[in-house]
């Protein structure tokens, strides 16, 4: 049986080799590569596992990778030379993770990351590092000499300092702010509020580790307390920068594992319709292997064309509509008249309600009332005053009366 299959009517790039898939029906594999299309939920998900062609979703992974580098080896590196060459695999892991989006109508706009002069401010400003470092550089040469050059290169070279150090670390804010974002792309919220978060404390204590140095350097005003104040605001910059370092390998990981989820998820759509149409070409009429996509309850075993009994869904679309068979009238009105055997069983005896604790089960020393056993006539039933009297066996009273037997001169009441 034919299944009825949609065709990709927008731009939609292949999510390993970038080909255009439009004119495609979904679930065909890529004439260029052969790889199976993924569906892309354009109104619904809007996430980086879904939209993100592969290709991209490495890109952004090896640029996170160059921009944990450059922050490690600020951390482990102290010279100012070490510094500049570190700054480099910083740039070069922004220049790649800042890479446009492929927005060919499969993904989502977003007004941060689909922002081209954002993109390139932060491109800009995150240059500011590299020669942040060959500032470090010639300071330190200057400060190593104890006469020292004359003020005419000292004040170029600290000035110098002085503006790339403000600018490269308040650039730090508008990329965090859009590395935020792709974490929120990835469904990552809590990665993306720490990086906001690091971001403005290491753009304020560096900023402010920047003037404090400048002061020292320059000799003027209270050098001496600017240096001793500097010393805590390193301290904290280092814990935020070592913060800061974490989440990024963390964004690194994100974007491994949606790769590696992008590979579980290929071809889904072909084992699927697959699955789909041996079930509608067999003889049963039941669902096999399938599983709902609104509340993933598995649905094995269900009538075809039905409702999923978790969420209420239809899952016809997957498995087509069916009808089920209309009885004969004599079939729907045949009923089973044969006799019910049963079965007796021995009388275990009732207890009365002070033989029962307060769960409801008999007491240790309870004693259980079998009404078939013969009663004597002239013995009294012992029951307490609470509790009804019971009727035992065919006899009504001591006087050996049964039901049968009694008339209106025995009624009290009479």
């Amino acid at each position: 049986m034919a299944i009825l299959s949609s065709t990709i009517m927008n731009d939609t790039e292949c999510h390993k080799c970038g080909y255009n898939l439009r004119g495609l029906i979904e679930g065909a594999r890529c004439p260029e590569c052969g790889t199976s299309a993924r569906k892309i939920y354009t109104q619904s998900k809007g996430t980086m596992s879904d939209e993100a062609p592969t290709h991209f979703v490495s890109k952004l992974r090896t640029g996170f990778a160059l921009a944990s580098i450059g922050i490690l080896g600020t951390l482990v590196f102290s010279g100012a030379g070490l510094i500049f060459l570190t700054s480099l695999f910083w740039v070069a892991g922004i220049w790649i993770a800042t890479s446009p989006r492929p927005g060919q109508g499969a993904i989502l706009p977003d007004k941060i990351l689909d922002n081209e002069r954002y993109r390139q401010a932060v491109r800009m400003m995150n240059l500011a590092w590299p020669v942040y470092g060959l500032a470090l550089l010639a300071a330190s040469a200057i400060m190593s000499k104890p006469a020292g050059p004359s003020m005419l290169i000292k004040a170029p070279v600290f000035f110098m300092l002085l503006v790339s150090g403000a600018v490269a670390w308040t650039g730090l804010v508008p990329t965090c702010v859009y590395f935020a974002e792709l974490g929120h792309w990835a469904s990552h919220d809590k990665l993306a509020q720490r990086l906001r978060a690091t971001a403005w404390t290491m753009a304020v204590f560096g900023v402010i580790t920047v003037l404090l140095k400048a002061i020292h350097a320059i000799h003027i005003g209270p050098s001496d307390a600017a240096n001793f104040l500097s010393i805590f605001t390193v301290m904290v910059l280092v814990i935020a920068v070592a913060v800061f370092l974490f989440t990024i390998l963390q964004l690194t990981t994100v974007m491994h594992w949606v790769m590696k989820h992008q590979q579980m998820t290929e071809g889904s759509a072909d084992r699927v319709r697959r699955r789909i149409e041996r079930d509608m070409q067999g003889h049963g009429s039941f669902v096999s292997d399938l599983i709902c996509e609104y509340c993933k309850y598995d649905l094995e075993g269900l009538p075809i064309g039905g409702r999923c009994p978790e969420c209420g869904e239809s899952y016809d679309e997957h498995t087509g509509s069916y009808s089920a068979p209309v009885l004969s009238v004599p079939v729907m009105m045949s009923r089973d008249e044969s006799d019910i055997e049963i079965e007796d069983g021995d009388s275990r005896g009732i207890y009365f309600n002070s033989e029962l604790d307060a769960n409801g089960k008999p007491k240790q020393d309870a004693h259980a009332f079998n009404p078939d056993e013969d009663v004597s006539e002239t013995e009294d039933i012992k029951v307490d005053d609470a509790d009804s009297i019971p009727l035992a066996g065919e006899s009504f009273d001591g006087d050996g009366d049964s039901f049968d037997d009694l008339d209106e001169s025995d009624n009290p009441t009479s």
